[in-house]
């Protein structure tokens, strides 16, 4: 009975044992981790790559491979960092798809067909019967985007699944070199080089330099040679050099310096090393160099490094903060076609340096060469008539008939080739005191041009019918007022002549003529005799930054007041003109009526002449300013002895802060060949108070006409 009971215990048992093995063994195989595809790997690697995520690659490697780079994590993250900021990469893109090996035989093609679905899944290959399942292979398509452009590359990822301590499985990539590079393998290294363009030169109209290379030396410091003593040394040297010892540490403390290296200091005119100077090194530096200096300063400008303040307003993101930037005149203005274009080369090379391959190259262009209308002779020349005593002030010469301009010149002026070598701070000190502002260029300045307009007033009276050659006014005094509504204003004259005509009132300069002819013409037709010459116009001289002359301020361009219209006659009221435009505005005088427009850069497409007056009108005023040269009294008499047939105008504007006051007088004069028109000067010279006004400019340019300066 006892037996029986037990065997009923056992029977009874034997289902539930059963039923619980079998719970079992359904628990222990759904507790198991769902084993990583191949896929998931490779998605992550793709993500974490565009990303940039490095340190997250570096988990996807299998030990093995990364023992074999010999690079720990952070080793890793910094050579993708590197390898990727060198080259500039701002973007990555890459894509991938399994790799599928072909199939040729029927039973393949049955055992691909049974097993393709699962195949493709896994990511094996999917018709080759011996293919070891722990190996995975898939090819992906690599972008990536430089600072030279766009490089595509073809990789292909080897995956190994590997067991854990857990008995799981996971999917890691074998790492090589070649994964960051195609041609990379283990030692190699990837060499970024920027490729410098050639600045363009700036030539005049024979081609020579006017901006170009050149060399000058460059004394520095070795530090490992400055002997035993080195602070004593430093002293030494700053006495020498005429420097501060503090600026001398301080371009030794750079990060870059190392003790056996020249560290360069500033430029110097003489190669020679006192023996007693330990460490001091001259060299020779190729730099941008200036032929002319301080007579074309204003005109070319020069190139600096360029600074904080040019790297925040780089839109375009071209400049780094060792390039050469133009920051005056030319240098400035045409800074894209001188600069060029800036190339670069990206290559792998072995760990010798030498070059395995190159994966992307762009050449550099070179800038482009400028030619100018300008002549170095008369450059030169018409600078030292000009700047001779220390005057200020600007003179524009140029061929009336075709428009080129022949010089531009500004006094005071600057060295453009210390401005690129550096100034000292005395040097600085010197121009940052002097109040004549030699960093202003004064011929592209506006100023009142004075007398000098009367010649445009005269042919806007010619050719509205009010005026004529020998219309005569009588003239008592020194000054006339037109009725009581002007109330205490008088135009005033300097000479008492009576009656005046048109060519009487160009040869002695009389104001109060043109102003009673430009109240007879009425603000309508004069604004329209005088617009034609060029107001509102800046020729297309943007290299320039020429602003347009005005002859009224923007509340008063209907001149409706006769006391304005009256001064702007004869050059004063609001009326501002820029040399420039003032020597263009007298060639229609010269050119039967044809306004010809000036022209700097040769090759630019420049307006056709424009006709402003008539023939007639135009040798009427020619005749008329003859007669300023060659009539006694004449205001510009003093050139009737040189053997050229002249023409001029003189003037003197008087720039008041207020009524009453006796203000600053500029000085004009325009002066041009009538017998075979090959010139024509625009001058002008501040401050002439008490020293003859425009005759003190007429006395200089006298000796520039008597040499020949001009070209015949």
């Amino acid at each position: 009975m006892i037996m029986k009971s037990k065997r009923k215990i056992i029977y009874g048992l034997l289902p539930i044992l059963f039923a619980g093995g079998i719970g079992m063994y359904l628990y222990m195989q759904n507790s198991k981790t769902e084993e990583v595809k191949p896929e998931a790997t490779v998605d992550q690697y793709i993500e974490h790559l565009q990303k940039k995520e490095f340190d997250q690659l570096y988990t996807l490697m299998t030990p093995a491979s990364l023992n074999e780079s010999g690079m720990n994590r952070e080793q890793f993250v910094e050579k993708y960092n590197a390898i990727y900021s060198g080259m500039e990469v701002s973007s990555i893109k890459a894509e991938w798809k399994p790799k599928v090996t072909e199939v040729t035989t029927d039973s393949n093609s049955q055992q691909g067909k049974d097993n393709g679905d699962k195949g493709n899944k896994n990511g094996t290959n999917s018709g080759n019967k011996n293919q070891n399942p722990d190996v995975y292979e898939v090819d992906y398509s690599l972008q990536l985007t430089t600072f030279l452009g766009e490089l595509n590359e073809a990789h292909t990822l080897k995956l190994v699944r590997e067991e854990l301590e857990d008995g799981g499985k996971v999917w890691r990539i074998n790492w090589k070199p070649s994964m960051i590079l195609t041609d990379m393998v283990k030692g190699s290294k990837v060499r970024v080089r920027t490729l410098f363009p050639e600045r363009g030169d700036i030539v005049d109209r024979e081609g020579l330099p006017l901006a170009t290379k050149g060399n000058i030396y460059e004394w520095g410091i070795i530090p490992d040679k400055l002997g035993e003593n080195p602070e004593k040394m430093i002293v030494r040297i700053a006495e020498h050099y005429k420097v501060t010892a503090d600026m001398i540490n301080t371009a030794l403390a750079q990060k870059w310096v190392k003790p056996e290296y020249f560290v360069p200091i500033a430029s110097t005119e003489d190669s020679r090393v006192p023996v007693a100077l330990a460490g001091v090194q001259v060299q020779s530096k190729e730099i941008r160099y200036y032929p002319l200096g301080e007579a074309a300063a204003h005109l070319i400008g020069y190139v600096r490094k360029a600074t904080k303040e040019d790297l925040e307003k780089d839109t375009e993101g071209y400049y780094r903060a060792e390039d050469w930037i133009g920051k005056a005149g030319l240098e400035q203005s045409l800074e894209k076609q001188l600069r060029g274009e800036r190339g670069g080369l990206i290559e792998i090379t072995d760990e010798s340096g030498n070059t395995r391959s190159e994966l992307i190259r762009k050449d550099a262009v070179d800038g482009q060469n400028i030619q100018l209308s300008i002549s170095s002779e008369q450059q030169r020349k018409l600078y030292k008539t000009l700047s001779s005593g220390g005057d200020a002030g600007a003179m524009v010469m140029m061929n009336p008939t075709d428009g080129n301009l022949l010089a531009l010149v500004s006094a005071p002026s600057y060295n453009p080739n210390k401005m690129v070598t550096g100034l000292t701070q005395a040097e600085w000190d010197a121009y940052s005191a002097d109040e004549k502002l030699p960093f202003i260029n004064r011929f592209t300045n506006r100023y009142a041009p004075g007398s000098t307009f009367k010649a445009i007033t005269a042919a806007a009276g010619l050719m509205e019918k009010v005026t004529t050659a020998d219309k005569s006014h009588d003239i008592s005094g020194l000054q006339w007022r037109k009725d009581e509504s002007w109330g205490g204003y008088y135009v005033k004259r300097v000479k008492s002549v009576s009656p005046v005509n048109m060519v009487d009132a160009l040869v002695y300069s009389d104001n109060i003529y043109f102003a009673k002819e430009a109240v007879e013409m009425g603000s309508a037709k004069f604004i329209d005799g005088i617009q034609k010459f060029g107001f509102g116009d800046n020729f297309g001289l943007d290299e320039l930054y020429l602003k347009p002359s005005q002859y009224a301020n923007e509340a008063h361009l209907d001149l409706s007041s006769e006391v304005l219209l009256a001064d702007t006659s004869y050059g004063q009221g609001e009326m501002l003109m820029s040399p420039i435009h003032l020597a263009s505005s007298f060639t229609p005088f010269i050119n039967e009526g044809k306004m010809v427009k000036p022209v700097l850069i040769e090759e630019k497409e420049t307006a056709q002449p424009e006709v402003v007056i008539t023939p007639e009108v135009a040798n009427t005023v020619k005749d008329a300013l003859g007669q300023v040269v060659t009539r006694s009294g004449g205001t510009a008499h003093s050139l009737n002895s040189l053997p050229e047939g002249l023409a001029a105008k003189t003037g003197t504007a008087e720039l008041k802060a207020k009524k009453g006051e006796k203000g600053q007088e500029n000085g004009f004069v325009v002066v041009f060949d009538t017998e075979s028109p090959s010139f024509l000067i625009a001058a002008v010279i501040e401050q002439v108070n008490g020293r003859g006004g425009s005759h003190h400019v007429l006395d200089k340019l006298k000796p520039f006409l008597e040499k020949k300066g001009v070209t015949q």
